[in-house]
């Protein structure tokens, strides 16, 4: 019987610690939100929001701009995320530390769990800087006001935290292979949308911005990624960027990995 070294022993271990990055891509549709170039977006007569889900775990958010010559009151208490047919507030009543010497940031993460549906995670707070511990507290708004010609940003919520399953869908595919499956909207595993109110003069306003996933893609990092050359006005420079192949805005993907432990198929 051969005798295991420790030089043996630790290259054993390495082995077993290998890990290999995955990346799970989710496509989606919408009845409401059409394709416009690098983003998404849905229009009426006094605004245009648009989308780019394209994120780790997604991006819920929008930017509402305002295409009109009138103020429009954004109606934050009125209005709610919405997946799986579970509804989640935009507005959340919290309290915000403003200050030049002592620097907060305050976040909360919302996603889809197989497990439970979504699950709110504890909210947290870093502090970036501190001088001093004064500072100028700040209520969070029912109402965001958005002038005319303007848009602002309302960033709340993850789609999908949570990788998924199917016995249709490999977990780890091959080098130069993927694993797809595709659903109808009835079948679909993530169904969401936003409901949005405004207020234009004396008019109230509601719009459903809906999306369901209508495809999901496993597939390894070295096949996710090409290598392009960094340009700024048609001009190349030296440097190299992986750019992920498939990134739209009507996609979001999951990241996941493989240790040599691994052995579930799908």
């Amino acid at each position: 019987m051969k005798k295991i070294t420790p030089l043996l022993a630790l290259m054993l271990l390495a082995s077993c610690n290998t890990v290999k990055t995955y990346y799970q891509v989710y496509k989606t549709q919408s009845q409401t939100v059409k394709s416009e170039g690098n983003t998404i977006a849905f229009e009426d007569a006094n605004c245009k929001i648009n989308y780019n889900l394209w994120a780790e775990s997604g991006n819920a958010g929008f930017t509402f701009y305002n295409k009109t010559t009138e103020v429009i009151y954004l109606q934050l208490d009125q209005s709610f995320y919405v997946i799986n047919d579970r509804a989640y507030d935009y507005y959340q009543n919290r309290i915000f530390i403003d200050t030049n010497h002592l620097a907060t940031k305050t976040s909360n993460t919302v996603g889809f769990s197989q497990l439970g549906w979504l699950s709110l995670a504890s909210y947290s707070t870093n502090t970036l800087s501190s001088n001093k511990t004064s500072g100028v507290e700040i209520i969070e708004a029912k109402v965001v006001a958005i002038p005319p010609k303007t848009s602002k940003t309302i960033s709340e919520f993850q789609i999908n935290q949570t990788l998924f399953r199917d016995c249709d869908l490999l977990r780890f595919p091959t080098s130069r292979q993927t694993s797809t499956k595709s659903f109808t909207e009835q079948a679909s595993p993530i169904r969401f949308y936003n409901t949005i109110t405004y207020t234009k003069g004396d008019k109230t306003n509601k719009v459903n911005n809906d999306f369901y996933v209508s495809e999901i893609t496993n597939i390894g990092s070295k096949d996710a990624f090409s290598q392009e050359r960094k340009t700024f006005c048609n001009q190349k420079g030296g440097g190299i960027q992986n750019v992920f192949k498939t990134a739209a805005p009507d996609k979001f993907y999951v990241t996941y990995t493989k240790t040599q432990l691994d052995t579930w198929k799908y």
